[in-house]
């Protein structure tokens, strides 16, 4: 009885002790940052990473090239009407982009269609 109890407690104290152990190196956290600052439409440079910077040793490499990954998924323009039908607010994020223009006028698509539900519930 007691034999079988450890042994189903010894998996999860293995899991609970193997996650333990395995923490993030700092510039791969600083990538990671980066990338999802970049996906989500930040600019490079916003109040949360000055916020973050303070607690974890800044990595500037490994957050532009996160952050440059991030943003090429953001002005992805095939994905720019997903982002304007779902509200996601465009304020010139992927300005300079080779298709800033087709990216634009995606997101003002979906956008228009965003606001036209209050008016022409689907």
């Amino acid at each position: 009885m007691l034999l079988n109890r450890i042994v189903s407690v010894l998996p999860l104290v293995l899991l609970v002790t193997s996650c333990a152990n395995n923490k993030m190196a700092v510039d791969e956290y600083w990538y990671g940052q980066g990338y999802r600052f970049g996906f989500a439409g930040y600019d490079a440079d916003n109040r949360f990473l000055e916020n973050i910077k303070e607690k974890v040793p800044f990595h500037k490499g490994q957050y532009q090239r996160g952050y440059t990954a991030g943003k090429l998924e953001y002005c992805d323009p095939y994905k720019a009407f997903e982002k304007g039908i779902s509200g996601t607010l465009y304020l010139g994020q992927c300005e300079g982009h080779k298709q800033q223009v087709m990216i634009e006028a995606e997101w003002q698509r979906g956008w228009d269609a965003f606001v036209g539900r209050d008016f022409f519930p689907w």
